[in-house]
């Protein structure tokens, strides 16, 4: 189950470098999309043997299709307790803001409680079901699902901080490649996740965040992620 931020022993600077360096210097707001990680072969087979499309590699071409080739790419969460804006970092985590804007358009297939195949706004209508008051919130899990499945290639980078209110990163089950749809944005520091979840952004309206956080740590009916608008500007 992908059920909150998890903490696992870091990687070895060396692995960090080989893996995810040829996309960490790109910058977000360019109009050539940045490079993508290297695949890893037994991750694209593992997602093709679960019948995603995409091998778990959904092209940033087709996610942004529609929208300016330039400016900053901002995701708008409109919720139960107000809208919080986020910028989201395609050059740091090209392959985690291809699905998550593919996901949030209608774009990237995910797979349903059916079993079936679907291509709808994957975000509309989810609840915000876990948290830990003054860390995390957490959204993105829907139906019966903890996964859309497929599964994302983490893409960490030596430096990646958890030290302050607003970032944007993957839920995933503490395994290597775990993330899929679930996310969460921070409301303190956590420096226990570093070194464990991909990061893809930044948010600002953090009394929104607490709002939610609060509600969902105290129990009671779980507020719920109306929409997400995707935007470049």
């Amino acid at each position: 189950m992908i059920d909150g931020p998890c903490s696992r022993r870091p990687r070895p600077l060396a692995l960090w470098g080989a893996l995810f360096g040829a996309s960490a210097g790109a910058c977000a707001g360019a109009g050539a999309p940045p490079s993508l990680p290297p695949p890893v072969p037994d991750l694209v087979a593992a997602n093709e043997a679960l019948g995603d499309p995409y091998g778990g590699r959904f092209p940033i071409e087709e996610a942004l299709a529609g929208l300016p080739s330039e400016g900053e790419l901002r995701a708008t969460l409109l919720t139960d307790e107000g809208e919080i804006h986020c910028t989201l970092d395609l050059g740091h985590a090209p392959l985690t803001v291809a699905s998550f804007v593919g996901l949030a358009r209608g774009l990237r297939p995910f797979q349903g409680d059916d079993g079936a195949w679907h291509t709808e706004p994957f975000y509309d209508g989810v609840p915000w079901h876990r948290a830990e008051e003054g860390q995390f919130v957490q959204t993105g899990r829907r139906g019966k699902q903890a996964t859309g499945g497929f599964l994302l290639q983490d893409e960490l980078s030596y430096g990646d901080s958890f030290d302050r209110a607003g970032v944007l990163a993957m839920g995933n089950t503490g395994l290597e490649h775990s993330g899929s749809t679930q996310f969460f944005i921070t409301t303190g520091p956590a420096s226990h996740l570093e070194g464990a979840h991909t990061i893809f952004g930044q948010c600002d309206d953090e009394a929104v965040v607490r709002s939610l956080e609060r509600r969902v740590a105290r129990g009671g009916p779980q507020p719920m992620l109306q929409h997400v608008e995707i935007t470049r500007e």
